[in-house]
């Protein structure tokens, strides 16, 4: 087990144990070697379990299982963790496993840091920059972030535009003090960015150090906001002459020109950087990008997992003691080994410190799950009254075992206590255990759960003391995620925006990340999302702009963070792509690089090349390749492709959107170079045409939206350096496919359609001095449930639109002021209001209350009905359909035939007479 304080490689994510090159190194260059961890690569049919008993008996190293590293065909081995590795020398443990005969070869497992590392050896901490932080404040008092707010501290400058008391559309109470003592996302962003080692309790610094922070204050204690708000902060940062603008925050609409959009690439193209995160949506799959991070200019972020997983753990201890003969009973031995080990309490808790021996329910096996009192235990079991019982968390997909049946099983031996061994570091999580007499559960990491099985096979006691819920020890655990580390995360927001811009920009470390929050909420949290991933890149930027002097050609910094960042493997969320890199809509550019962008001498006049789609196809290119270098170099040009997905679900009547991950189809596009290398002198510039070849063939289907991508590749035989373009576009018209279909937008009884006609809805009386959330700018415009009496019309997009309006059609009206129930049903368009219309030039009354609405995403939306227009007109009694209408993507307003139009059936609103809801008027 290791406990450790997190340094800032752990809380950037920027170390991780991963396979060495091809090469092997030579042995004495061990300055980055992970002591006693080797990665060896084994004959097809050599057992790794075979290999370590082998070297145990032969050499007598004790090895255990890191890791199985196995791709089919491509490397059949494993990563192993020599015992006591300080007690042998680290050369003669390499080359003894070099001589084995099943070892086809052996390499150091190696720490790989992230050349962030690079730039602060090298003093390079952002001095001189000022990063705005639009978020939710920051705890300036944490002695990590100074402890102070003002000139000469660390948070320097800012404003607070909200007051605590925020809840929108209320009216927000400015203040000049952006102290963040109730939400805590804008303190964590800010230890990312520029955490001190002084008065850190934990031992990490942020990617700037030496960088100063303005905190600007956009949500109050209720974490919401208004893009009012936020544009009026951005553009405060802006004004106060802030070098780079970071926000954690954004919108769900895929479009790239909204007025917060707009604002943010006018600050760009002003010469201020501005980082904002991708969003959190990565399970929505392809055409989920959020604004601002999808607008021109401004550098969207998707997060990768960290391959470095901390954990705060509370600490308890455990002993080992050698049981030895005497005579016809067991004798323990009294010497103990005394161990901590960290674990999570779970549901119930121990209600006091308890001490207690260890009984393992899966046997000697630890691989084994056949036991695990997932059924009832065998009659010659214990008394487990005063036993910890060991156990997996179970696989109930699998094996239809739950821990509700181990709990039963346990209990029906007098067992009380549990200790689950969770399936994966990645699941380290509590457990919860609702079973009468069950008293209390926890939960360890395999690692540890792997050692006190080793240990009770080899006949020895283990004694487990659980503290008292009261006074925990808490502790920094780090665990290493060996199953999503390294990859971007699942909850990462995917692009395009809907006019096919390239979106996320890039990626960085933005899963389980450990960072500062307040105080008053407990000074540390580790956290995850794009939020964590945007402000590593805020701070890089702060280096790259100390490294070159400069951050005020925007352009060229995009570019160049673009061109040097690391495109990743694909992972699908359960299986990784070995040699297939994902696709440009999940990750971007890649990975950024901090110290390859910081002294990039190669500039690419392109940052991203956006294809369009066939429609509005765009299939040359011409870029140029800048040689900034003292020396001539040759430029090698290359393909290197990405998965091809489609937008829309296969073998499907009607157009649906797909998922995460989105159906991939087995075709990409073509490349052609002017020249397949070219030479440019120092200080000179060349340039290459790319021609482009959309996927095409019997097995892509357009009218599913396939979008196809990957990298241009630039690669330098001077010095090595690796550069990339990432390009994107759709084989298929985006403007072919209806946003609107009737199977999918109607009256809504809930989720499901209303099938009848005329059915009858009693809302209350609208009331001009207090009007429904729709049309109140003093209410809260909370989501409106569907409780199934208000008529209300389920409208779900199959894309994106710019514009979606929602009418009121009337079809008949009362014949008189009673509730009578008599309607007069005369011709539509003489009943509706003539200089009113739909966009596609019907009749109407006029807008609901709510509508029209611009830049939708594919979300579903919910159009309620509440006896208002927009303009505030109170409808009378009568009969109703409410008419959707939206625009295709790059459609034209002008155009009737751009417009996907879906009615409802038609539907009766009555009133309820005040005070006592009998029908009236």
């Amino acid at each position: 087990m290791k406990f450790a304080n997190t340094v800032c490689a752990a809380l950037l994510g920027v170390a991780t144990t991963v396979t060495a090159q091809p090469q092997q190194p030579q042995p004495e260059d061990q300055s980055d070697w992970v002591l006693g961890a080797f990665i060896v690569e084994l004959d097809s049919n050599e057992s790794p379990d075979d290999f370590y008993t082998q070297l145990a008996r032969d050499q007598g190293i004790d090895a255990e299982h890191r890791m199985h590293l196995a791709s089919s065909a491509l490397f059949h081995g494993a990563s192993i963790q020599v015992r006591n590795a300080s007690s042998h020398d680290h050369t003669e443990l390499f080359d003894s496993m070099k001589t084995k005969a099943q070892v086809k070869a052996v390499w150091p497992v190696r720490t790989v840091t992230l050349n962030i590392g690079k730039l602060h050896a090298q003093g390079i901490t952002g001095r001189g920059f000022r990063i705005a932080i639009v978020d939710s404040g920051i705890g300036y008092h944490h002695p990590a972030l100074g402890g102070c707010f003002g000139p000469g501290c660390l948070v320097e400058t800012g404003w607070d535009l909200v007051g605590d008391d925020y809840s929108p559309p209320g009216m927000p109470k400015p203040d000049p003090d952006p102290y963040d003592n109730c939400v805590g996302h804008g303190t964590h962003v800010a230890g990312t960015i520029a955490a001190q080692l002084q008065g850190n309790e934990y031992g990490f610094t942020g990617a700037a150090p030496g960088a100063k922070l303005a905190a600007y204050r956009a949500w109050g204690c209720s974490s919401k906001a208004t893009t009012d708000v936020l544009i009026s902060a951005f553009l405060k940062a802006f004004d106060d002459g802030n070098d780079i603008i970071s926000c954690s925050d954004g919108l769900l609409n895929g479009w790239s020109d909204d007025a917060w959009g707009l604002v943010s690439s006018r600050i760009v193209a002003a010469g201020v950087p501005v980082v904002i995160s991708a969003g959190n949506d990565g399970g929505s799959g392809i055409f989920q990008a959020s604004s601002p991070a999808g607008a021109r200019g401004v550098t969207g972020v998707g997060a990768v997992q960290n391959a470095v997983f901390p954990v705060f753990v509370s600490e308890g201890e455990y002993s080992l003691s050698q049981k030895s003969a005497g005579g016809a009973a067991t004798v323990t031995n009294s010497s103990a080994t005394i161990g901590h080990y960290g674990f999570l309490a779970g549901t119930p808790a121990f209600p006091q410190e308890t001490k207690l021996s260890l009984w393992a329910a899966m046997g000697d096996d630890l691989a084994s799950t056949a036991g695990d009192a997932c059924s009832p235990l065998p009659d010659d079991t214990p008394d487990l009254s005063d036993k910890l019982v060991l156990l997996h968390v179970p696989d109930s997909q699998k094996t239809r075992c739950y821990p509700i049946d181990q709990g039963e099983n346990i209990a029906a031996k007098g067992g009380k206590y549990m200790a689950y061994i969770v399936q994966s570091n990645v699941t380290f999580e509590e457990q919860y255990i609702y079973v009468d007499g069950i008293k209390g559960v926890i939960s360890v990491a395999p690692f540890q759960g792997a050692r006190w099985v080793d240990a009770l096979n080899k006949g020895m006691d283990v004694t487990v003391t659980v503290p008292s819920p009261d006074a925990p020890v808490t502790t920094l655990m780090e665990l290493e995620d060996h199953i999503t580390g390294g990859y971007t995360g699942e909850f990462s927001s995917w692009g395009p925006t809907w006019e096919l811009l390239p979106k996320p920009d890039l990626t960085a470390p933005g899963g389980k990340i450990l960072s500062t929050y307040p105080l008053p909420l407990g000074g540390y949290r580790i956290m995850t999302g794009t939020s964590m991933a945007c402000p590593l890149v805020a701070g890089v930027l702060a280096l790259i702009g100390e490294a070159r002097g400069s951050l005020k050609d925007t352009n060229l910094i995009n570019r160049l963070i673009s061109a040097t960042a690391e495109p990743q493997i694909w992972f699908d969320g359960t299986k990784t792509y070995p040699g297939t890199l994902a696709p440009i809509s999940q990750q971007g550019a890649g990975m950024i690089q901090a110290y390859d962008a910081a002294f990039a001498k190669t500039i690419l006049s392109v940052q991203s090349l956006s294809l369009n789609d066939t429609e509005h196809f765009t299939g040359s290119h011409t870029f140029s390749i800048e040689n900034t270098g003292p020396q001539e170099a040759t430029y090698v040009l290359g393909h290197m492709k990405t998965p091809t997905m489609y937008t829309l679900t296969p073998n499907i009547a009607s157009s649906i959107k797909a998922g995460y991950p989105n159906p991939i189809v087995d075709a990409w596009a073509e490349l052609r170079f002017d020249a397949d290398s070219i030479v440019v002198p120092a200080g000179g510039s060349a340039n290459v045409t790319v021609t482009f070849t959309a996927p095409s063939g019997g097995n892509v289907n357009a009218t599913l939206l396939p979008v196809y991508s990957g990298y241009i590749s630039v690669n330098s035989t001077l010095d090595n350096k690796h550069l990339v373009v990432p390009y994107l576009g759709v084989a298929g018209s985006m403007r072919s496919v209806p946003i609107l279909q009737a199977s999918s937008s109607f009256l809504a009884d809930y989720g499901s359609p209303v099938a009848e006609a005329d059915r009858v809805y009693t809302l209350p009386l609208p009331n001009l001095a207090d009007l429904p959330v729709l049309n109140n700018p003093n209410k809260d415009p909370v989501h409106i449930p569907d409780t199934g009496k208000t008529p209300n019309m389920l409208v779900q997009p199959i894309l994106g639109t710019r514009a979606l309006h929602v009418d009121v059609v009337v079809v008949a009206s009362s014949s008189s002021s009673s509730s009578s129930g008599n309607y007069l049903r005369e011709d539509e368009n003489s009943r509706n209001n003539s200089s009113k219309k739909t966009p596609t030039g019907r009749p109407c009354l006029g807008a609901l209350a709510g509508y029209p609405q611009a830049y939708i995403s594919k979300i579903e939306q919910r159009a309620f009905f509440q006896g208002l227009l927009a303009d505030g007109t109170v409808l009378p009694v009568g009969i109703y359909r409410l008419v959707a209408s939206a625009l295709r993507e790059f459609g034209d307003e002008a155009r009737e035939e751009d417009w996907d139009v879906v009615e409802t059936v038609p539907f009766v609103v009555k009133y309820a007479a005040a005070g006592n809801h009998t029908a009236a008027v």
